[in-house]
């Protein structure tokens, strides 16, 4: 599907990457068929192997000037990491334990002590979780770089469903893979921020 943009981009395809962000645009969605195909595709492999989506949000709703990229990114991972353990202590057998793998981040020491905190805080511990949260580059690693699709895929049906005035144009998300994606989900949600410290929202989707 993308070998024309590889080959063009001189690259060797082990270093190449497609962020989620450029692969989910209305003009591609409308342009190019086999990308519909292939994220149905796509929703059928990890549905076959047992996979999940999971996925944690939340809508920008305080202004623009006032919005921290870096506090939201931290509040999200906290809750992600509290819902994933979760779902190993209530859904999985008591030995059960995880890892999180993540995309590099320009913030990632802050982000691994947060981890940290989270995982050793005396009134709920994060006792699944192996070792805080470990980076990698998506670009190397398919299958962060596949995350990275959904990613970008779940970023327009957020959009959309949070404010479908201003987001119109993104209405394709949810009439071609609202369903799959709930179908797939788990403990997922995209909360909105009316209230900056507000505790976040359980599952609602």
């Amino acid at each position: 599907m993308l070998a024309f943009e590889i080959e063009r981009s001189k690259k060797h395809r082990a270093e190449w990457e497609k962020k989620g962000s450029s692969l989910y645009t209305t003009k591609n969605i409308e342009k190019y068929p086999e990308l519909r195909h292939f994220t149905n595709r796509f929703f059928n492999q990890i549905e076959n192997i047992g996979g999940r989506i999971f996925y944690v949000g939340m809508h920008k709703a305080t202004p623009l000037a006032k919005h921290d990229s870096q506090w939201l990114y931290r509040k999200v991972l906290r809750e992600s990491i509290k819902r994933l353990n979760q779902y190993c202590a209530e859904d999985c057998d008591e030995v059960s334990r995880m890892m999180i793998v993540m995309d590099e981040h320009q913030e990632r020491d802050a982000l691994v002590t947060e981890a940290s905190r989270e995982m050793y805080r005396r009134d709920h511990p994060q006792k699944h979780l192996i070792e805080p949260p470990f980076e990698v580059e998506s670009h190397r690693y398919q299958t962060v770089q596949a995350a990275d699709w959904i990613c970008g895929l779940v970023g327009r049906l957020g959009a959309y469903r949070a404010d479908r005035k201003n987001f119109s144009q993104f209405a394709w998300a949810e009439e071609m893979f609202g369903q799959r994606i709930a179908r797939l989900q788990l403990r997922s949600s995209i909360r909105s921020d009316h209230h900056r410290h507000a505790e976040p929202a359980l599952p609602v989707n």
